[in-house]
């Protein structure tokens, strides 16, 4: 299993570091470490990430108390991002002031909340979407009933190819 890590160069804390050796304690997954200039980036940082076949991103932000609109701004770019790819990020978003104790607690956190929700194994991927076979006509009319079905059809028209109720 793979898991992006995603930090910023804005940031107070060297975050990879913390997070570095959680990853290690865990079988089989991999962390992969990608560095957003600024928040900003963050969205376009985890769909890089996601193109590159991980299945999760943790994202490690610290900013200052007074950019709530930029954090906001994230988040929901960030919410859009996970709607379109499928896949989850879990923000873990810091005071700049955070001490390394309590980022590792986060970064933790956000890394079972990570392993929970995803799959032990690869989920595969259909060629073609499941739901359409349920509005094709072949799929839905099991091939027994096929024949059976014409034969009902064909009971209810006149002799004129008109219904025989009217």
């Amino acid at each position: 299993m793979r898991v992006g890590f995603l930090d910023c160069r804005t940031n107070s804390k060297d975050a990879y570091s913390i997070f570095s050796p959680l990853v290690d304690q865990q079988a089989n997954v991999q962390a992969v470490r990608l560095t957003a200039p600024n928040p900003f980036k963050v969205p376009a940082a985890c769909r890089k990430l996601f193109a590159q076949g991980v299945d999760a991103v943790i994202a490690a932000v610290t900013t200052e108390s007074d950019n709530e609109h930029e954090m906001s701004f994230m988040r929901d770019k960030v919410a859009d991002v996970e709607i379109l790819e499928s896949k989850y990020v879990f923000l873990v978003i810091e005071d700049v002031h955070v001490r390394d104790e309590q980022l590792a607690e986060s970064l933790s956190r956000a890394l079972r909340q990570a392993l929970e929700y995803l799959p032990a194994e690869p989920v595969p991927t259909p060629s073609a979407p499941a739901g359409m076979d349920m509005f094709s006509e072949a799929a839905s009319i099991p091939p027994a009933a096929k024949g059976q079905e014409e034969e009902e059809v064909n009971d209810f028209l006149g002799e004129g190819g008109g219904h025989k109720l009217f």
